[in-house]
């Protein structure tokens, strides 16, 4: 921590129907030495979200009524945002702490790289066969990195960590992958049961591969783990 010259960061986080994961996740958040301030876009959920984050306190809270998917409301968050430094967090993880908050935002305010992403505890085996998950929710990067920021609100739902993941390689930004041992992100069959959570899977998939075809996954994740730091 010695080595850390501070810098303001604002993290985002998207949230749809997670009241039973949400608030362990800002419990990693909230009052991090390291984090200006904390927004939530409760982005249209329909269970008790609204009503557990309104009773939180130390956070930023936006919310509309009707789904617009992640890609929005990360958007409409990093709109609000009042730093440079944005730092992207999923809302349904687990075993989140305040140390692997730290551990990764620490390369890019070090100065060590311009980007840094996480590569979680169940994050699939190819990914960590070639150290690099390029759909992470988790990372931070600096606000220059998106000229436009209403660009985020007309992709798909499944579309935001592509285009950010464009951009890196556009940008020819050194990256950082950081290995959350213990947070895992719960399976969609987990959270919607197997016919959902399939069906879902086969949605982010088809979307991927829609917005980047087949051999622009290939050339984005060549490109990246080319611009990978150590």
């Amino acid at each position: 921590m010695s080595k850390i010259v501070k810098q303001k960061i604002s993290c985002i986080v998207p949230v749809f129907n997670e009241g039973k994961r949400v608030g362990n996740v800002l419990k990693a958040l909230i009052g991090h030495p390291l984090l200006d301030e904390v927004i939530v876009v409760n982005d249209g959920s329909s269970d008790d979200s609204e009503e557990i984050l309104k009773k939180i306190k130390g956070i930023n809270l936006i919310s509309y009524s009707k789904n617009k998917g992640k890609s929005f409301a990360v958007m409409t968050g990093m709109k609000q945002a009042k730093n440079d430094l944005l730092l992207m967090i999923d809302s349904d993880l687990q075993g989140l702490t305040a140390k692997d908050i730290t551990d990764l935002v620490e390369p890019v305010i070090e100065g060590k790289a311009d980007v840094a992403m996480t590569l979680r505890k169940n994050s699939l085996k190819s990914f960590k066969m070639m150290g690099l998950d390029f759909v992470s929710g988790e990372r931070i990067f600096s606000r220059k990195m998106i000229p436009k920021l209403d660009d985020l609100g007309k992709l798909t739902c499944f579309g935001l960590e592509s285009h950010l993941n464009n951009l890196i390689v556009k940008n020819g930004a050194r990256l950082a992958v950081v290995n959350w041992k213990n947070v895992i992100t719960p399976r969609k069959s987990v959270k919607f049961g197997l016919v959902e959570g399939t069906w879902r899977d086969l949605k982010m998939v088809g979307e991927i591969v829609k917005y980047l075809g087949v051999k622009g996954i290939y050339k984005q994740i060549r490109g990246m783990k080319k611009l990978i730091v150590k």
